[in-house]
C-alpha cells in the first residue's frame, strides 16, 4: 500500500548531480492486452512509434534532448529535476489522448533518475540509465516513478506530492508522481507566441475552434494543439466557476479533430449540434460542429460556467 514518504532531514550520500549532469527520463511503451484481441506486429509497431513521436515533440518544445531511442522506449535528458518531471507529465498527457484499439491498451511508463556525475553515457550500458529503466517498471500503466535523489531536487510543491513505492532488491528509494495533479507544463516560448488571451474577431476565416463566453471570443487555430481550461490563472482560458476545477479540462487538436479531455471532479457538460446534453468525467469526447460546454454543472444561459463553441475545419 502506498503511503506518504516521511520527512527526510538528512542524507547519507547526496546523489544530486553536479551542474550540467542532467536528469534522465526513461519512457517505455508497453502493450497491455485486456482480452483475446491480438494486433498485427506491424500495427503494434506503428502504435509504439506514434507514442514515441509524441515524446519527441515534448522534448523539442520543452528543453529536453534525446540521448537514445529504442524500438519501444526513449531515453532523454533534462537540465533540472523539475523540468524532467514536468516533461514526463506532459508526455503522459499527450499519450493519454491517443485512442486505444480493440481490447489492447498501449501504456507509457516513465522512470527518472540523475545522470551519473555530469555524464550521460552514449554507450549501451550506463548505471544511471539502467536505474531510470528499472524505476519505470515498478508500477502499472501511465505511471511516473522517480528516485529519491530526484525528489530531493524538486521544488517543495512538487516534492510534497511524491508517494513512496516499493523498490525491492534496490538500495534506491522510489516515489510515484500522480501526473494528473501536476500543473500543465507551459512552453518556454516567447510571450508573444503564447496562446492569445484577448478576444478576436469572430468572423475570422481561419480554421480552428472558437469559444465564446458572453462578450468574450477566443479563437485557436490548429497551430495551438493543446488548449487548457480551468480556474488556474495559467490556463489558456481561465474560468470563474465555483464547481470548476483548477485544471478542469483540455481541448486537444489531433488527427484533424478536436477532442475534449475532462480532468475535473464535477465533470464537463457538452451539447454538440443540438444533440442531448452529455456529462463526461475523467473521459474524453470529440467535439463536432457547434455546441455548448459548461463546467461543473448543466448549461444555463448567462452563467459563469456556460460557454459556446464552434469548430471550422477545411477538409483537405
Amino acid at each position: 500500500m502506498q503511503e506518504k514518504p516521511p520527512r527526510r532531514h538528512a542524507r547519507e550520500e547526496p546523489l544530486i548531480p553536479a551542474s550540467g549532469g542532467g536528469f534522465l527520463v526513461h519512457g517505455a511503451v508497453h502493450e497491455i492486452s485486456g482480452g483475446a484481441s491480438e494486433l498485427d506486429e506491424a500495427l503494434l509497431e506503428k502504435l509504439f512509434l506514434r507514442r514515441l513521436k509524441r515524446l519527441e515533440r515534448v522534448l523539442a518544445s520543452h528543453g529536453g534532448s534525446v540521448v537514445r531511442q529504442m524500438p519501444q522506449s526513449l531515453l532523454a535528458s533534462f537540465e533540472t529535476a523539475e523540468a524532467a518531471l514536468l516533461g514526463a507529465c506532459e508526455m503522459q498527457r499527450r499519450c493519454a489522448v491517443i485512442p486505444q484499439i480493440a481490447d489492447t491498451q498501449i501504456a507509457l511508463k516513465i522512470g527518472i533518475h540523475p545522470a551519473a556525475l555530469g555524464r550521460i553515457s552514449p554507450t549501451p550500458y550506463d548505471p544511471a540509465e539502467a536505474t531510470a529503466a528499472k524505476l519505470s517498471t515498478l508500477l502499472g500503466e501511465a505511471s511516473i516513478v522517480i528516485s529519491e535523489s530526484v525528489a530531493d531536487a524538486l521544488p517543495s510543491g512538487l516534492r510534497e506530492i511524491a508517494v513512496q513505492v516499493s523498490n525491492d532488491g534496490s538500495a534506491i528509494a522510489a516515489y510515484s508522481i500522480d501526473w494528473n495533479i501536476v500543473p500543465m507544463l507551459r512552453s518556454p516560448a516567447p510571450r508573444k507566441t503564447r496562446l492569445p488571451e484577448a478576444s478576436v474577431t469572430p468572423d475570422s476565416p481561419q480554421d480552428g475552434i472558437t469559444i465564446r463566453h458572453g462578450e468574450q471570443v477566443f479563437r485557436f487555430g490548429a497551430e495551438h494543439p493543446v488548449l487548457t481550461i480551468g480556474r488556474d490563472p495559467a490556463s489558456a482560458i481561465t474560468i470563474n466557476c465555483p464547481k470548476a476545477s483548477r485544471q478542469h479540462c483540455r481541448i486537444v487538436y489531433q488527427q484533424g479533430a478536436y477532442v475534449l479531455v475532462d480532468l475535473s471532479t464535477n465533470g464537463t457538460y457538452i451539447t454538440s449540434n443540438n444533440t442531448p446534453e452529455i456529462l463526461i468525467r475523467k473521459k474524453m469526447t470529440t467535439l463536432n460542429g457547434n455546441g455548448r460546454i459548461s463546467f461543473g454543472q448543466s448549461w444555463q444561459p448567462g452563467g459563469d460556467h456556460a460557454f459556446e463553441f464552434e469548430i471550422k475545419l477545411t477538409e483537405s
